[in-house]
């Protein structure tokens, strides 16, 4: 691993003041934590931040609470970075001194990473820009609302789309941290790479009574019981296990009293899978399965609400970041595989434009954690890694798309207009 007497570089050129910067953004924003569709602060301290680079313009309110930026001049296509911005309902225990000011609130799934390495990019563009030396325009987005929907179901990604960010934009880019890999460690993949989340609200019915009379009522909970029997069984006896897909049910709830036979019990959960057929597939045979109360004398309602759709990272789009990254660090490990079955709204973008999205390994040796945990981590010598990183990816993409041809890295074929 190369160093540069502060330790692993992983090939970033950035100055110590710079670095010093990332950490203290990543540290502020770590410490005032705000949740989806309420990021009023962070977007406050975002612009200000980008008000300091003269060639960076910044529109706020975008979508919301969207922060954008546009760096460069010219007609050609955009090139698109995106961050998203917002925290978790989740206590962080004590421990850091940037530890979260706001209880019930945590930076657990490592937004604030994020967002520090983009205005670390943003620092980086503005200086190639002001030198003649960055060759088109890119787009800074600052996204609320990836973890949580609104009322209707639509998360930071979809409104922003809506607003316009994809205007103009050729290829779209994104980092995400991953605390169960070491620094100096990414991974990279073409295709399918998350999945889709869709989330159901079921209720089983029967008939209320007296709980020592139960052959006189229609208990819900003997009848949810053939329900989850059937609802367990649909991925390992309804689809291929050459196809990826979790059904998980993550809340039963029912009954009022221990003598009393209820009416009803609910359960919600989700939905999951890479494939857009297979997403579809999941809908019927979860309706089949809560079709087992009807055939017991009961009833049932199920709502399904989709949500993100499966991200798939474009061939020529994940070519760009992997020769990006070659140039910039070559001592970084590069893992070729998906990266699980959690869902990602940038997967909203990646459905209109070319797209990739990379892991960066951020896990502090000796502390096991995971995104979404109060105990979750991030080392902080990953930033410059990400920010040079999504500069030069930016840079490089405008390069190859001013010639209007981008390797494809799925079967290194030329010749493919992106623009």
């Amino acid at each position: 691993m190369a160093t540069d007497g502060d330790g692993p570089s992983w090939g970033s050129r950035m100055t110590p003041g710079a670095r010093e910067a990332l950490v203290r953004d990543r540290r502020h924003l770590h410490a005032h934590p705000e949740l989806a569709f309420h990021e009023f602060e962070t977007a406050a301290y975002i612009a200000e931040r980008l008000h300091q680079w003269s060639s960076v313009r910044v529109r706020t309110e975008v979508g919301g609470t969207g922060v954008v930026a546009d760096v460069g001049e010219g007609s050609g296509p955009v090139v698109l970075l995106r961050a998203d911005m917002d925290a978790l309902p989740i206590d962080e225990p004590a421990g850091a001194e940037f530890v979260s000011k706001i209880p019930g609130r945590m930076h657990a799934c490592g937004h604030d990473g994020h967002v520090a390495m983009l205005l670390g990019a943003a620092a980086q563009l503005d200086a190639w820009q002001r030198a003649g030396a960055l060759g088109g325009r890119v787009r800074l987005v600052f996204q609320p609302a990836e973890e949580s929907p609104d009322d209707e179901g639509r998360t930071g990604a979809y409104h922003l789309i809506q607003a316009g960010i994809l205007e103009e934009v050729a290829m779209a880019f994104a980092l995400h941290m991953n605390p169960e890999a070491p620094p100096g460690t990414v991974d990279l993949w073409t295709g399918y790479a998350m999945a889709s989340c869709d989330v159901f609200e079921g209720t089983v019915m029967g008939r209320g009574g007296h709980a020592g009379y139960p052959d006189r009522a229609l208990d819900p909970v003997w009848l949810l019981g053939p329900v989850l029997t059937v609802l367990h069984s649909i991925v390992s006896r309804r689809v291929s296990p050459l196809d990826s897909a979790v059904i998980t049910v993550g809340r039963v709830a029912g009954g009022t009293a221990p003598n009393v036979t209820p009416t009803e019990v609910t359960l919600d959960g989700t939905l999951r899978t890479y494939s857009p057929v297979l997403r579809q597939q999941l809908a019927e045979e979860l309706e089949r399965a809560f079709q087992v109360a009807r055939a017991l004398g009961g009833d049932y309602r199920l709502h399904i609400r989709r949500g993100e759709p499966p991200l798939r990272n474009d061939g020529r789009a994940n070519q760009v970041l992997a020769d990006a990254l070659a140039a910039l660090s070559p001592h970084v490990r590069v893992r070729r595989q998906p990266f699980g079955m959690g869902a990602e709204d940038f997967a909203y973008v990646a459905e209109q434009v070319p797209a990739a999205l990379a892991f960066v390994g951020c896990g502090v040796e000796g502390q096991a954690t995971t995104l979404h945990s109060p105990a979750f981590a991030l080392d902080e010598r990953v930033l410059p890694l990400g920010a040079a990183w999504l500069a030069e990816t930016a840079r490089t993409a405008l390069a190859r798309l001013r010639t209007g041809v981008v390797t494809d890295e799925a079967d290194g074929e030329e010749g493919r207009p992106v623009w």
